[in-house]
C-alpha cells in the first residue's frame, strides 16, 4: 500500500507559519520511516481550511482517491490538517468508509475504514468549532480594539501602521490628502482631474504607481481624515491624528452632492447610464457633436479599451432598442391559448389537500353543533329543559353554526378567485406588450428612457452595435426560450405576497 503525505499550513503569507510545512513534512517521514510505510506523493499547500473546495491539492488528492485505482493509505500531521470543515470532513470520512482510502495515518492515530466512525466525526467538528471560535475571538478583538480608538487593519492613504498596533500620520503623503480635498470643494476639478493632477505633483503608491479616481473618491469619503473610524456599519472615535477638519470633510460631501444634483439637472442624453461596454464593462456616455447629433461611447474608466473610439448614434441607439420589444411580442391567440390552458392547471390545483382537510374539519365542527341543535330542541319538546335556557344555549349554539359557515364560505371564496386575478394579470402583460413598441417610438424623449429603464439592466454595446440585454423581471422571463410563452413559469415567478403584480407599470401606461 502506498501513502499520501498531505500536509497544509493555514496562512499564504510566507513570512507566517514559516516552519510549519517543513516540519510536517519532516516529522511524517521520519514516521513512515519508523512504520515501514511508502510515501508515493507529497502534497504541501499554504490555504485555509476554513472554507470547502478551497484547497487546489487537496481536491487533486481527493480526485485520486475517488478514482479508487489503487491502495492508498493519507499520511498527515494532525486530522485537522485535512480539513476543518464539515463538507471537506465528510468527504473524508465517506472515502475511508468506503476503503477507497484504507488507512488516515497521523502522528499519535490510526483511523481504519472498520473503526467507529463517531471518534473521527468528534474530531472532525472539533477542527470546525475552532474555526468559528477563532471567527468569533478575532472579531471580539478586532471590535475591543476599535472601542478602544485602536485601527485594526492597513492604515488609509496619508497613513501609517506604526508595527505596535498604532497609527502615525504619514508625513510625506498626509499633506497631499489634505491637497485632494481642498481642490475637490474648490469645483474646479473633476475627481479625474484631481487623480491626474495630484500623481503630477508626487502622490505615489508605495510601488511608484498613481492613484487612480475610484481610490481618489474612497479617499474623499472617509470619515477617518477628521478622527472617525467606521467598521461594519459602526462609527468609532479614533486616537490618531486627524488630516482635516470636520467641516473640511463635510465640504466636500456637499460638493459631491451639488455636482450629482447638477449632473441630474443636465441629463440631456437619455440613454447615459443603460448601456455598458461590452468589451470592459465601462458605462455608456455621451455627448454632442456639430451643436446637434448626440452620440454614445464608452467613458474607457479603466483606461485600457478601444470601444471608446467606436460611436453609437442616438437615432441609431431608438433603431436598435425598438427592436429588444421584437423579443417581448405574442400573438394575441397564443397569448389567449396560454391563458386557458394555464386557468385550467389553476382549477385542478384549485382543491388541494391542505384545502380539504381545512374543509372537512370546518364541516365535521358544523355538523357537531347542528347534531346539538337538534338534541337541544328535543330537550325542550320533552320538557327536559326550560325555555329560558334552551333559547340560552339555543343562541351559543347558533352563534357558532354562523360563525363556521362564515369560515366554510371564506375559505371557499379564497381558494381560487385570488390565484385566478394574478393570473388575468399576466395575461394583460403579456398582451400590453404588443402596443409596448409603437408606444416607445412615438414617446417623448424622457418617456423613452422611462419604458426603457422600466424593462432594461443595461444593454451591452460593441462596435456601435447592441450585443446583448439584461431584462428585469417579468420581462427577462418574457425574453425566455423556449418557455417564454408560459403563464405558468410567469406565475410561478410573482411575490410571495399574494398582491397586485410587482412589475413597474409606468412602462405600459399609454
Amino acid at each position: 500500500m502506498k501513502y499520501i503525505l498531505y500536509a497544509r499550513k493555514s496562512s499564504e503569507d510566507k513570512s507566517k507559519q514559516i516552519l510549519s510545512l517543513e516540519s510536517q513534512v519532516s516529522e511524517m517521514k521520519k514516521l513512515a520511516s519508523s512504520l515501514g510505510l511508502e510515501i508515493s506523493q507529497i502534497y504541501t499547500e499554504s490555504k485555509s481550511a476554513k472554507l470547502p473546495n478551497n484547497r487546489p491539492l487537496f481536491l487533486e488528492m481527493l480526485k485520486l482517491l475517488e478514482n479508487g485505482t489503487g491502495d492508498y493509505g493519507i499520511l498527515c500531521w494532525k486530522i485537522d490538517r485535512l480539513s476543518r470543515n464539515p463538507i471537506d470532513s465528510g468527504k473524508i470520512q465517506w472515502l475511508l468508509q468506503q476503503s477507497k482510502i484504507k488507512v488516515i495515518q497521523t502522528s499519535d492515530k490510526q483511523y481504519l475504514p472498520s473503526d467507529n466512525v463517531l471518534l473521527l466525526n468528534i474530531e472532525g467538528s472539533m477542527a470546525n468549532q475552532y474555526i468559528l471560535d477563532l471567527s468569533k475571538n478575532v472579531k471580539r478583538g478586532l471590535r475591543t480594539k476599535l472601542e478602544k480608538g485602536g485601527w485594526p487593519c492597513i492604515a488609509p492613504i496619508g497613513y501609517l501602521n506604526d508595527g505596535k498596533g498604532g497609527i502615525l500620520i504619514d508625513k510625506e503623503r498626509a499633506p497631499y490628502v489634505k491637497q485632494i480635498f481642498e481642490m475637490y470643494i474648490s469645483g474646479n476639478y473633476t475627481i479625474k482631474e484631481i487623480a491626474d493632477k495630484i500623481y503630477a505633483y508626487g502622490l505615489k503608491s508605495r510601488g511608484g504607481n498613481k492613484y487612480h479616481k475610484s481610490q481618489i473618491y474612497t479617499l474623499l469619503n472617509n470619515k477617518f481624515y477628521y478622527g472617525i473610524m467606521t467598521s461594519h456599519g459602526e462609527e468609532y472615535q479614533g486616537n490618531h491624528e486627524p488630516i482635516i477638519s470636520k467641516r473640511l470633510f463635510e465640504e466636500a460631501q456637499e460638493m459631491a452632492h451639488k455636482k450629482q444634483h447638477v449632473k441630474k439637472n443636465k441629463l440631456d442624453f437619455i440613454f447615459r447610464g443603460l448601456m455598458i461596454c461590452a468589451r470592459c464593462g465601462c458605462l455608456y456616455t455621451a455627448s454632442k457633436k456639430r451643436g446637434k447629433h448626440i452620440y454614445y461611447y464608452c467613458t474607457n474608466g479603466r483606461n485600457k479599451c478601444e470601444e471608446h473610439k467606436s460611436y453609437l448614434k442616438e437615432t441609431d441607439a431608438v433603431k436598435m432598442l425598438a427592436d429588444v420589444f421584437e423579443r417581448l411580442t405574442f400573438p394575441e391567440e397564443v397569448i389567449n391559448l396560454m391563458y386557458e390552458a394555464s386557468l385550467d392547471k389553476l382549477k385542478q390545483k384549485a382543491e388541494n389537500e391542505q384545502y380539504h382537510k381545512i374543509k372537512n374539519e370546518l364541516l365535521k365542527r358544523l355538523k357537531i353543533r347542528e347534531d346539538r341543535q337538534a338534541e337541544l330542541f328535543n330537550l325542550l319538546l320533552d320538557k327536559a329543559i326550560s325555555k329560558d335556557d334552551f333559547e340560552a344555549k339555543g343562541k351559543i349554539i347558533t352563534d357558532e353554526l354562523n360563525s363556521l359557515n362564515e369560515e366554510l364560505k371564506t375559505l371557499e371564496n379564497k381558494n381560487q378567485p385570488l390565484a385566478k386575478t394574478t393570473l388575468e394579470q399576466m395575461k394583460n402583460l403579456f398582451l400590453a406588450q404588443q402596443a409596448l413598441r409603437n408606444k416607445f417610438l412615438k414617446a417623448k424623449p424622457n418617456k423613452q428612457r422611462e419604458i426603457i429603464k422600466n424593462i432594461l439592466w443595461n444593454a451591452e454595446v460593441m462596435d456601435g452595435k447592441i450585443t446583448n440585454i439584461k431584462f428585469k423581471e417579468p420581462y427577462s422571463l418574457f425574453a425566455k426560450d423556449p418557455q417564454k410563452g408560459s403563464l405558468d413559469l410567469m406565475w410561478a415567478h410573482k411575490d410571495s405576497n399574494p398582491g397586485p403584480l410587482r412589475c413597474k407599470r409606468s412602462a405600459l401606461a399609454s
